[in-house]
């Protein structure tokens, strides 16, 4: 290790007590000192300067930038001593924490050639921060310990959050103009800014997910430009959450300039902070001046940072609003969901225009799928009915009519439900005709599955209603609707209707016109609400579609859940009666394979029943008359009797 001959000690007078180590170690190594304090060197560094060109300081973390703004301008070396063991200053330039081995890096004779960068000609060391960021000042105490215990890291991540919620009240995107080093102009709006230098391992940078060196001549700026609320919030919890870890790609709110020039211009007053120092401006000029300070660093920065300093400028800006209709619609409020501008929406309000009209191939199509359900239905073919799912076309009418409920158009609301009102009439004109021809009057299991809809029915609806919107919305998911239209299953349920009306029966008819009800307005609330995340729609003119199809869930909510409540009230007995042995005029029975349904005001109990012993009809009569006691309802039993034999001479 060679050493500086001479040097100048510079310190403040609170530290004036690290002065004898500061002379043992020069005295030690043969370098002659001489000692200015703070006040006499700043005033004066010229004339202190004759006696040396390298110059150590005893620093705070907000006097350094002073220190390293003179050594650019009046060309002398710097050695770092930290004034204290938490200071900054020891992540930014590698200094050691030991105080022997920071002496022995700061009268170092190798100093590094580093990279400066100014903002309005201030030197900044660490970060600049512009506007509201969930990212704490790096000089405060609950950053600085964060990772000292668990306890720490819990006030520290508790702060995170205060601060993030807090930014989320006051959040509003300012107007500015940004010019890069290559001049590339952008007019856009955002609602803050991080600039960061040699604090590449800060929460903020760990947010890029691209390589930050310190020395590669350019600026790594992250700029947080959301377009509506939930994507704020999406940044939020990318910065709280992984921020120390850091994410696999950018966030929908963050973009990323890389450049050795920054401009940024605002009719307003900005307020920023350099390294935490506060300061105001309307005008920001970030500029880096390649190896203008030689400094005295650690191995860290010498050799585990290099960076590509002839690297073209990296600019990642696909997330920055500029257009003017989006940029006037953040300014004047942030919208809870993205806005879809209307270059983004044209072919989609095309497209849903189109599908609300009933062409002649929509007509065919609907009476083709229905006779080919309606045979799949009489034959029970679950095969034959998916195909009916394909064919059907009135999955894309009802995407229509959400978005008609959505935007209030009445125009295309209007031709989507007369569209599904043709589609409906034919299928149950279509499925009563095939009923009356085909000469089967029996419920198979295919029709009984659609006579007792639920909630869970619901469910399917409105998750098919989400993926249908979002498949019309992205162009490259179209073809995932064949899929949506197997999952929600609108036309066999129409045709067990149609076959309802054929036969007669009043039971048929409502049980799957009840669920073809549930499906569709499922489908159109969910269908509804995509669209309105997507950006669509404004909230505002939202209100009153989503009104009415809330209304209209709600409605058809209440028999789903009585009929939910009536199917679990069945599975909890058909549960207990399967796991528990009874006892029949002491004799031990057990039943398996149970269905229990409703008949009247009763209950009526399919299934096996198990026995050791050979039952009389009194045994029977008895074993009812246990379950209308526990059950306190009438019940009618339908059971294959089986003897179970077991070889007594041996153990079971």
């Amino acid at each position: 290790m060679t050493f500086q001959e001479q040097v100048l000690v510079v310190y403040p007078t609170a530290h004036e007590a690290r002065l004898p180590d500061i002379r043992a170690f020069a005295a030690e190594h043969k370098i002659l000192i001489h000692e200015f304090d703070k006040d006499s060197f700043l005033s004066q560094p010229g004339r202190c300067l004759d006696h040396a060109e390298h110059v150590v300081v005893v620093v705070e973390d907000e006097d350094i930038s002073e220190y390293v703004n003179l050594a650019k301008t009046l060309n002398f070396s710097l050695g770092i001593i930290p004034a204290n063991t938490k200071s900054r200053l020891h992540r930014w330039f590698g200094i050691p924490a030991k105080g022997n081995d920071a002496l022995t890096l700061a009268f170092s004779g190798t100093p590094t050639a580093l990279d400066v960068v100014r903002c309005n000609n201030e030197v900044v060391l660490g970060m600049l921060m512009l506007g509201e960021t969930p990212f704490l000042d790096q000089r405060s105490k609950t950053y600085q310990n964060r990772k000292a215990s668990a306890w720490q890291h819990l006030l520290y991540w508790l702060a995170l959050v205060w601060s993030s919620l807090r930014n989320l009240l006051v959040i509003k995107p300012f107007a500015i103009t940004l010019t890069t080093g290559k001049d590339v102009t952008l007019k856009t709006a955002i609602t803050g800014l991080v600039a960061i230098e040699n604090d590449i391992n800060s929460a903020a940078a760990k947010l890029i997910n691209t390589s930050i060196s310190a020395q590669d001549c350019k600026i790594s700026t992250i700029l947080i430009a959301p377009k509506s609320v939930t994507e704020y919030l999406a940044f939020l919890l990318a910065a709280v959450f992984k921020g120390e870890t850091g994410v696999k790609r950018l966030p929908a709110a963050v973009s990323y300039i890389k450049s050795q020039y920054l401009k940024l211009e605002s009719a307003q007053p900005l307020t920023y902070f350099v390294d935490g120092r506060r300061r105001q401006a309307s005008l920001i000029e970030l500029e880096l001046y390649p190896e203008a300070v030689r400094i005295n660093t650690g191995e860290v920065l010498q050799t585990g940072q290099p960076g590509n300093r002839q690297g073209k400028d990296t600019m990642k800006v696909d997330n920055l609003p500029t257009n003017e209709t989006r940029l006037e619609m953040i300014q004047s409020h942030l919208p809870l969901f993205t806005r879809a501008l209307e270059d983004d929406f044209k072919d989609l309000f095309l497209l849903l225009r189109d599908n609300a009209q009933a062409y002649p191939h929509y007509i065919a199509l609907m009476v083709l799928s229905v006779v080919v359900a309606s045979f799949g239905l009489f034959l029970s073919s679950a095969a034959v009915i998916i195909g009916a799912m394909v064919l059907a076309p009135l999955m894309a009418p009802i995407i229509s009519l959400a978005m008609g409920l959505l935007r209030g158009d009445r125009n295309l609301l209007q031709r989507a439900l007369l569209t599904i009102g043709l589609g409906v009439l034919l299928a149950l004109g279509t499925a009563a005709l095939i009923a009356l021809i085909i000469p089967i009057d029996r419920i198979t299991p295919e029709m009984a599955g659609r006579l007792h809809p639920n909630l869970l029915d619901l469910g399917v609806a409105i998750a098919s209603g989400i993926a249908g919107g979002y498949a019309h919305a992205r162009e490259s998911v179209m073809k995932s609707l064949p899929g949506v239209a197997i999952a929600v299953a609108l036309v066999p349920p129409l045709s067990v209707a149609g076959i309802g009306i054929g036969w007669l029966q009043w039971e048929v008819f409502s049980g799957a016109m009840l669920l073809f009800i549930t499906n569709l307005v499922g489908i159109a609330l969910s269908a509804a609400l995509t669209f309105l995340v997507l950006g669509y729609a404004p909230l505002v003119r939202a209100r009153r579609g989503l009104a009415i199809s809330s209304a209209m869930l709600l409605a058809v909510s209440i028999p789903l859940t009585v009929a939910f409540a009536d199917m679990n009230s069945r599975w909890q007995i058909e549960r207990d009666l399967s796991r528990h042995d009874l006892l029949v005029n002491d004799k031990p029975v057990s039943l398996s394979d149970l269905q229990v349904s409703r008949q009247g005001g009763g209950l009526l109990v399919r299934g096996e029943l198990i026995a050791e012993q050979l039952l009389l009809r009194e045994d029977l009569e008895q074993l009812r008359h246990q379950l209308e006691q526990q059950w306190d309802r009438p019940v009618i039993l339908e059971l294959d009797t089986r003897l179970r034999l077991r070889n007594t001479s041996q153990n079971p």
